[in-house]
């Protein structure tokens, strides 16, 4: 009888495979989710955000979930407070530009106690979330727990960097401080820091984000996916009964 092979999206789920006592002694293959690096592509960032209708000039710092802000795992409140403290860095900095939060996902705009200005785009279909993740300066994926967040793979696949926790699958996506930064779980201060890092310098922003569509084309096209999983077939089938 062939042993029970288990594929994971993850290092992290893969760990989890490995540490249950039913699954232990599977053999356990990582392979990410695929993403078509076609469609998924940057757009110049300033046709992106006029056909948004955002501002040219704001400094732009996105988050967004299928669930809005509902989703507490997905940690928009995180997200709400180290911008907040995101705007007193680049106040103390120097940085004249003007910070925007924008978020997209099923909620409507809901009122939050802060003088940063934010904009909400409701819930976008493939082609307004490619121009959403253009436009953004840096994708925020505050999560709690996550496996392999579509919005960060998608981002990276437009060229934008990403600032997240360092939980689940994410280090699986951002190379720290090649793609992005990742920041302590749950720490909203450390995670403001790390999204002033990415934008402070515009040439810096700019190389993270190359290297981020560098990375998704490398990784995550369907084809090279598709590889991976004949190769662990072969495997399967190679093996006597």
């Amino acid at each position: 009888r062939h042993p029970r092979h288990v594929i994971c999206p993850s290092h992290w789920m893969a760990d989890q495979v490995r540490a249950s006592t039913l699954t232990k002694d599977w053999p356990v293959h990582v392979i990410p989710n695929p993403i078509d690096t076609t469609a998924w592509a940057p757009i110049p960032r300033d046709r992106a955000r006029k056909n948004l209708g955002l501002s040219q000039n704001d400094l732009i710092v996105m988050f967004g979930a299928g669930g809005g802000t509902r989703d507490h795992h997905k940690g928009a409140d995180l997200f709400f407070e180290a911008l907040v403290l995101l705007q007193t860095l680049l106040r103390e900095s120097g940085d004249k530009r003007k910070l925007r939060g924008v978020i997209f996902g099923d909620d409507g705009a809901e009122t939050r106690d802060s003088d940063v200005p934010m904009t909400f785009l409701g819930r976008l279909g493939d082609e307004d979330l490619v121009l959403a993740y253009s436009a953004a300066n840096v994708m925020v994926v505050p999560s709690r727990m996550d496996n392999l967040p579509s919005t960060a793979v998608e981002a990276h696949a437009c060229a934008t960097p990403v600032a997240a926790f360092r939980v689940g699958g994410l280090p699986d996506i951002v190379d720290d401080r090649v793609t992005g930064r990742l920041a302590e779980p749950g720490n909203a201060d450390e995670l403001a820091r790390v999204i002033a890092w990415i934008v402070e310098d515009p040439d810096r922003e700019k190389a993270l984000g190359r290297s981020a569509r560098e990375r998704a084309v490398s990784l995550w096209k369907p084809e090279l996916i598709a590889r991976q999983y004949l190769q662990v077939l072969l495997e399967v089938i190679s093996q006597p009964s």
